[in-house]
């Protein structure tokens, strides 16, 4: 099977040089140096090109949720590749709107220091200052930020999560089925199926019918203790509901349930809203996983609008999520991850104080990498092989470029409904 993205270990070093000043005082400058197999030992190493190829890939299952009833089977993602005049290239996932912006950051990145990942993160998002971090421009940040990443885990020759100073510990995974087209059938199969694999936690799309969401609610939990567990709740109305529908809905369906978290009940900027239901109902409020710049979530801990915080590898790429995570931890506030094509965002979840789970979708979205992370037990073990643990099969992304037919893919028809917020 040919692959993209092939990195192994790299010998590291230190070139020591102390300087005597002041009688005993002295300064030590150590220089990180990298052995390469061509070159020798390394100080210098420099990205030298930035490519992307788009892909399709046909779903498992019709996914979607209240804003979306009818849901979609197909999407399309963008194999990113960081190249390094040190023949390791870093790779990443990027979504499909990548591809607009990309060729605007490249000149950020080409002749930069590929370990230097902050300081491009920080150029990169300084270019977006005017319009904004959303968008195609966040989705281009965070696709090569994610890959200079794996470059910089890679050259070390360690898996990520050890580049980033964690045990490799694994991380709990919470089942998301993105089942409002799903019958009862299907729902109880997809968790089911979860629930072989160790997964106790899941989380159901509700919002339009509060008599089938307590039904479809007590089918996940059969599917999730169908083999031994204790089933645990969560559920996701997409900020389908105002602040008043939100909290006689939720406290209508705690007369029956607990949940771990309510996720985003109302529209995610509406933080006095999201205050509100957290005070009118037992359970936690989780919000931030539509947010793609950390300054976003800065009026969410002001206002004590979030409970529980969603943190993803959009918030413009793993740097971003990191300071995120870390804002969270201030605020001592917990934080769940939202689902990464490959799990890769599960290195730096493993990293982080306040972490709880980890959202995984299993719906097909890893079909064209090469030994992607596997859940065991719950949890999903982190790869011990250098880098982040993407790696893309070659033939795959030649046979499955995008087509001249209509696609009906999620970022192409997905929105708010037009009857989110009303009553009746």
């Amino acid at each position: 099977m040919d692959q993209f993205c092939v990195g192994g270990p790299r010998e590291i070093g230190a070139f020591s040089n102390s300087f005597g000043l002041w009688g005993d005082s002295s300064f030590s400058l150590l220089t990180e140096v990298i052995f390469s197999p061509s070159r020798g030992w390394v100080v210098d190493m420099k990205v030298t090109e930035i490519s992307f190829k788009p892909y399709t890939y046909k779903m498992l299952r019709t996914i979607g949720d209240v804003n979306l009833p009818d849901g979609v089977n197909e999407g399309m993602e963008l194999a990113v590749f960081v190249h390094t005049d040190e023949g390791v290239t870093g790779c990443s996932v990027g979504a499909g709107n990548a591809e607009q912006s990309i060729p605007a950051l490249i000149d950020l990145v080409i002749g930069t220091d590929p370990r230097s990942v902050r300081s491009t993160w920080n150029r990169m998002t300084d270019r977006a200052f005017k319009q904004g971090i959303h968008g195609p421009m966040a989705a281009g940040i965070s696709a090569i930020d994610r890959a200079l990443w794996d470059v910089r885990a890679k050259l070390h020759g360690v898996p990520l999560w050890k580049e980033l100073g964690g045990d490799g510990r694994p991380v709990r995974a919470y089942a998301s089925g993105l089942d409002s087209p799903l019958s009862d059938e299907e729902l109880y199969k997809f968790y089911a199926g979860l629930a072989a694999k160790g997964v106790t936690a899941g989380k159901l799309k509700v919002g339009r019918d509060a008599e089938e969401d307590e039904r479809r609610v007590r089918v996940m939990i059969d599917a999730l203790s169908s083999h031994g567990g204790r089933a645990q709740l969560i559920i996701d109305a997409n900020e389908f509901w105002t602040p008043k529908q939100a909290i006689q809905r939720i406290a209508r369906l705690e007369k029956h349930f607990d949940f771990l978290w309510v996720e985003e009940p109302t529209p995610r900027g509406d933080f006095e809203g999201l205050r509100r239901v957290s005070e009118g109902v037992r359970a936690p409020i989780a919000t931030g996983e539509n947010f793609t710049d950390p300054q976003q979530f800065v009026s969410l801990f002001k206002h004590g609008a979030g409970d529980v915080i969603q943190v993803a590898s959009h918030n413009s790429g793993f740097t971003g999520a990191g300071i995120v995570a870390d804002m969270a931890t201030a605020f001592d506030r917990p934080v769940v991850t939202g689902p990464d094509v490959g799990n890769s965002i599960a290195h730096l979840s493993s990293t982080w104080k306040h972490h709880v789970m980890m959202e995984v979708f299993e719906m097909g979205r890893e079909a064209p990498l090469i030994d992607p992370m596997q859940i065991e037990d719950g949890c999903i073990v982190l790869n011990n092989t250098p880098g982040a643990g993407i790696e893309f099969d070659e033939k795959y992304l030649a046979s499955h470029g995008p087509s001249t037919k209509p696609m009906k893919m999620l970022a192409s028809v997905y929105g708010r409904a037009e009857d989110a917020g009303l009553v009746g």
